[in-house]
């Protein structure tokens, strides 16, 4: 008999909220990267503990609850591997976390994997980077102009980097009263964003009208929980692995592969990634705005490549997203094989046929939960996208992505990484990039637009898991707990 996970809508008030929505309403983010200095572990747990009393962590329940009147604040805690065994917390020899997550982003194994080269970056997920490895990831979205969630950390017990909210990162499309989310380029971000199956969240528009929007091809962005969830079904027909940890008293026995601690909780992949938008308005002056939107795949507003809807009334993110290539593109005439959308999301373009191409694709989605960031310092704006991607698997998900698609230069033999984030290495960055659609044996001219700051991989777990983690877990003190105070005295 196959085994049986638990019922997913049953569950909606164990799982952090930003796994069912990005919080479009809410216009105001920053980001919260600590390290726990040496000595101050119980002083870190407590803090913890009152910021999550607080009640700002929202659950998918919370996200849920009313359309008319969504929540007006959320909040989301994540940690690293470093971070979970600087608060106690550790794996089981049976159950123990995947490679990826227990060697961090930042080491060496990860770094050759993925083409990067932490040793430049701000911060990491290990040691050698700044103040050492960020332990704690904390997410905050609040309304414009809005006073910050987090507003109290105390400096000598976390080292603290905080990464701003970009005021004007939601902008009109034409004379519409909806603003929409833009990056520093000036296009539109959010888009193409997979639907997890029974935990449905359509940006404020029903699951009716939604569909509608995008017909037929709805179904292309739907994809399994497990595959963004730990311990559901993912695209594979399998429950996915979920790690435990020593003194998780609701242990029990687990219907999915693993224990019960990492149940309702996912991976993040993280990565400051800072824009030159400087040099990409110097390309876009001297090779026009239609150069610059087939290096990213989609017109400025959203829209697909080649659509002549009305720029000045917003479509809806279903139908935006509502397109393929095989048919309508396959040699990539209108959208570039290489262009940036193309290679992270390929559609229905990798298998033998369409339904099969959907299938593979599936099996690599990402839940994207980022946002633009701007640093203001010695009268100079910095500005770029503090990217965060919801995955169950990173190896099979992220890091397939990177290295595969976005920073492999024989990807659909194209002979150059992704002309928008791809690698700022010479090396393998392409100097000219040939484009579908220009005269024959025209090319133009690239620069390295993106540079990496900083990334890491983060645990988010589900809210109990949390409540342990932080010591407010009421069925007991917590071996964790006990294990900290330990180090700590």
């Amino acid at each position: 008999m196959k085994a049986q996970a638990p019922h997913l809508a049953e569950q909606f008030g164990d799982i952090q909220g930003m796994l069912r929505s990005g919080y479009g309403w809410l216009k105001s983010s920053r980001f919260w990267l600590l390290t726990i200095r040496d000595g101050q572990e119980k002083a870190a747990r407590a803090w913890l503990a009152k910021l999550v009393e607080s009640g700002v962590i929202a659950s998918a329940n919370d996200v849920g609850k009313s359309r008319a009147h969504p929540i007006e604040r959320a909040a989301a805690i994540a940690f690293s591997f470093s971070g979970l065994t600087k608060l106690g917390c550790m794996e089981t020899k049976e159950h123990p976390f995947p490679s990826p997550f227990r060697s961090g982003m930042g080491s060496d194994v990860r770094a050759l994997l993925l083409r990067d080269n932490p040793r430049k970056w701000r911060w990491s997920d290990v040691d050698g980077v700044a103040c050492g490895p960020v332990h704690v990831l904390i997410a905050e979205w609040t309304p414009k102009d809005a006073r910050p969630l987090v507003s109290d950390v105390d400096e000598a017990v976390f080292c603290v980097i905080r990464v701003e909210n970009d005021p004007c990162s939601f902008q009109k499309i034409g004379d519409g009263k909806d603003e929409r989310l833009h990056e520093a380029f000036g296009f539109r971000d959010g888009l193409a964003q997979p639907v997890i199956r029974g935990l449905r969240q359509d940006d404020g528009v029903g699951l009716s009208q939604a569909k509608d929007d995008a017909g037929t091809l709805y179904d292309d962005r739907v994809v399994s929980a497990g595959e963004f969830i730990l311990g559901y079904r993912n695209e594979y027909d399998e429950l996915t692995y979920c790690p435990n940890v020593e003194g998780w008293t609701q242990s029990g026995r687990a219907r999915h592969p693993g224990g019960r601690f990492a149940l309702n909780g996912s991976y993040l992949a993280v990565r400051q990634i800072e824009q030159d938008v400087k040099a990409f308005d110097a390309f876009r002056a001297a090779n026009g705005q239609g150069i610059c939107e087939k290096l990213m795949g989609r017109q400025a507003n959203g829209l697909p490549l080649g659509w002549k809807d009305d720029p000045s009334k917003p479509i809806s993110d279903s139908k935006a997203d509502a397109f393929r290539y095989r048919v309508e593109d396959a040699n990539g005439f209108t959208c570039p094989k290489g262009a940036h959308i193309r290679r992270v999301n390929p559609r229905d373009t990798l298998g033998v046929d369409v339904q099969s191409s959907i299938k593979s694709t599936k099996l690599h989605r990402l839940l994207r939960r980022g946002r633009p960031y701007r640093e203001d310092s010695n009268g100079e704006t910095r500005k770029g996208i503090f990217f965060i991607a919801c995955n169950a698997d990173l190896e099979r998900q992220f890091e397939f992505i990177q290295q595969r698609w976005v920073r492999n230069p024989s990807f659909v033999n194209v002979h150059a990484d992704d002309p928008i984030v791809g690698s700022s290495d010479p090396k393998t960055f392409p100097k000219v990039l040939s484009v579908p659609g220009l005269p024959s044996g025209e090319e133009v001219s690239l620069a390295s637009f993106t540079t990496t700051l900083g990334g890491g991989y983060f645990f988010l777990p589900g809210i109990a898991a949390l409540n342990f983690i932080v010591g407010n877990d009421s069925s007991s003190k917590s071996a964790a707990s006990e294990v900290a105070e330990a180090a700590a005295s």
